[in-house]
């Protein structure tokens, strides 16, 4: 019997059959449609997400014109591919690379509209609903009936050449607040004709280009509809409104696809859902829209589990399953969900892989290449694909049962060689232990779970209580050795630091019995902020002193905003100041000006960062007789993703 009975149950949409009701929805990856053609990166990036079992994978996001509606530079504008049809080869390609495992192949087309630049567009300025000008000084052109005619056609050519070129069907992205969703939001529409002021005038943009679609592509040719439940920002589009909009389009589309929010507001509007936002937070959404058209509904948004996406599809909240972030962090995902390996599946952990930007002028736009923290393949699946297989099977040796350490052994192991993975703790997981406490890290928890799982599946000789010497290593004499002994936290050099009442930030989960009332944490980076917002859920009353004047000013950007509203009522911080002196009534600190003044606190925490084990790991390596590597923090301060993506390298790197 299936463990997911629901969630693997086939569904018929038009003509076509979904195996499962997994999604891949899209991303926007420049480094995959680059000079208006899929590359040999984009074949194996969709291609990975079918053979992972998806049932249809989306590429996105592409531009439906050159002319005012291309954001990324004219990569990805698929209207000028009539001129080049040189360029079909490479997208039956990517069609194929899609449907020969079983999957349904689709693209996201787009208009940016009003939130467009004139640099990107050759100066004009950006079309949209409402002619205005932007906060930024750009100036926005009113679209007249004869600009939506042809942005309609635009999207008609640009869904045809998808059919043409071998995709089995297309998504409108009327979400997110791009032209689409400007036209449908009170928001952004602020006209006075048939176009603006009622619902249903708001709704006549988009149905126009539904119906040219429609009439360009034929009846069996599916078109799945991408929308925001709510937009989340004041006087933006609610559900109500969505409902109302959604039953205007039941059966004119053969998908609604829902999503939530702004992207030029993405923060407060959950556009991208944080690690502090309710996994599933758009399917209350979708099952209100579900309850009104008898279109099959899809929802995405911090969907990471597949006992959550099976009771999304038991309890008849949605028909479909999206996956964005997570068909990156593993897009095996549907396969190990479905023989029985769901523990191996490592779970997006929303920590901040795509910080949306406002590019300035004249400047290059970072690309959205997607580095995932818990898969170190992604993004680089054709790159990798390119590494030789190891020329004989090695002894290995790992020291240390970290994420680098244990990420490294399982690559290792994959890949053919003996490994044994050394452990000095009781227990593997290093410095991610620290999640089994904490009270938002329950998906890194998972994650550290998921290496400790498939360590288990493998033939890796662990060997726990054990710390490595030069001897040992001597003794042993691996072909390989991969040091990943971690680091240890720094001490400020602090009167008082000794006191009894002063303790380091991780500590605080082992022995909260230590940890009083009012809390002052010393150090205002992402390990003290997230210890602090730890501590106040806990219940505790915390004050976050940090010497610069930026707080989590290590974390990415997404995660940071995030996490800064997550402690904004909820404790004091205060920057700019130092601690000059530690006592037992609390800190003293200084501000930039000179003044001083305590600051009380029945216990003192402090987070100032780590300093590697670099001696040790250097001792190590000194001692093994052939290829050594050194990985994660025994180098310098590393985050998690830093030390998987070394860990893995460094096995790959065995020959």
């Amino acid at each position: 019997m299936k463990e997911y009975p629901h969630l693997f149950s086939p569904i018929k949409i038009g003509k076509l059959l979904f195996k499962n009701r997994l999604c891949a929805s899209p991303l926007t990856t420049d480094n995959c449609i680059v000079e208006n053609r899929p590359n040999d990166q984009a074949i194996a990036f969709y291609g990975t997400r079918a053979r992972g079992g998806f049932a249809q994978v989306t590429v996105g996001e592409s531009d439906v014109d050159w002319e005012y509606g291309n954001r990324f530079d004219g990569f990805n504008d698929i209207t000028n591919f009539h001129a080049k049809q040189w360029h079909s080869g490479a997208f039956y390609e990517l069609t194929m690379a899609i449907k020969e495992h079983g999957a349904i192949a689709s693209m996201e087309i787009n208009h940016s509209g009003a939130a467009n630049y004139p640099w990107n567009i050759g100066g004009k300025n950006p079309i949209g609903p409402t002619g205005y000008v932007r906060p930024d000084g750009v100036k926005v052109d009113e679209m007249d009936e004869a600009m939506m005619n042809k942005v309609a056609d635009h999207y008609a050519n640009a869904a045809s050449y998808l059919k043409l070129v071998g995709f089995n069907m297309v998504m409108l992205h009327g979400g997110h607040g791009w032209l689409l969703g400007q036209f449908l939001s009170p928001y952004s529409n602020q006209r006075t004709d048939k176009y603006g002021g009622s619902r249903e005038n708001r709704a006549r943009f988009p149905l126009m280009v539904i119906d040219r679609v429609r009439q360009a592509v034929g009846p069996d040719f599916l078109i799945e509809y991408r929308l925001s439940g709510e937009e989340l920002v004041e006087g933006g589009l609610t559900i109500e409104d969505t409902v109302e909009f959604a039953k205007l389009i039941d059966k004119k589309v053969d998908i609604i696809h829902v999503s939530v929010g702004i992207y030029h507001k993405h923060v407060e509007s959950r556009t991208f859902s944080s690690m502090y936002d309710p996994h599933g937070c758009n399917v209350e959404y979708a099952a209100a829209i579900k309850r009104v058209v008898s279109t099959p509904v899809s929802v995405v948004g911090g969907i990471n589990d597949p006992a959550m996406a099976e009771q999304i599809i038991a309890e008849g909240k949605a028909d479909l399953v999206a996956m964005g972030r997570q068909a990156l962090a593993d897009p095996e995902f549907p396969n190990k969900a479905m023989t029985g390996r769901a523990d191996e599946i490592a779970p997006c952990i929303r920590c901040g892989c795509f910080d949306p930007m406002e590019p300035k002028e004249g400047e290059i736009m970072a690309p959205h290449t997607f580095q995932c923290t818990v898969n170190p393949v992604s993004s680089k699946e054709f790159r990798i694909s390119l590494e030789p297989a190891p020329r004989a099977s090695r002894k290995v040796m790992v020291v240390g049962g970290g994420p680098g350490g244990m990420y490294a052994a399982i690559t290792a192991a994959e890949r053919g060689h003996k490994v044994t993975l050394v452990e000095k703790s009781d227990s593997l997981g290093g410095f991610l232990k620290f999640t089994d406490a904490d009270t938002y890290k329950t998906d890194l928890r998972r994650f550290k779970d998921s290496l400790v799982a498939r360590i288990g599946k493998l033939p890796i000789h662990v060997e726990l209580g054990s710390e490595a010497t030069p001897e040992s290593v001597e003794r042993e004499n691996p072909d390989a050795l991969i040091v990943a002994v971690g680091a240890q936290p720094i001490v400020p050099r602090i009167p008082g630091i000794d006191l009894p009442h002063v303790i380091y930030a991780v500590d605080t989960y082992w022995e909260p019995e230590r940890v009083g009332q009012r809390v002052v944490m010393i150090g205002g980076g992402l390990v003290g902020c997230e210890t602090a917002l730890h501590l106040v859920a806990r219940g505790k009353q915390v004050t976050v002193v940090e010497m610069l004047d930026r707080l989590a000013g290590d974390a990415s950007e997404s995660h940071r905003i995030a996490l800064l509203a997550m402690m904004k009522d909820r404790l004091q911080s205060r920057t700019g100041l130092t601690c000059t002196e530690i006592t037992p009534q609390g800190i003293r600190v200084r501000a930039k000006d000179g003044t001083e003044e305590l600051i009380e606190a029945d216990t003192v925490v402090y987070a100032v960062g780590l300093r590697a084990h670099a001696d040790r790991a250097l001792a190590l390596c000194n001692a093994a007789p052939r290829q050594y590597f050194m990985v994660g923090d025994c180098l310098s301060a590393r985050k998690v993703k830093q030390a998987v993506h070394e860990g893995f390298h460094a096995a790959m790197d065995i020959h």
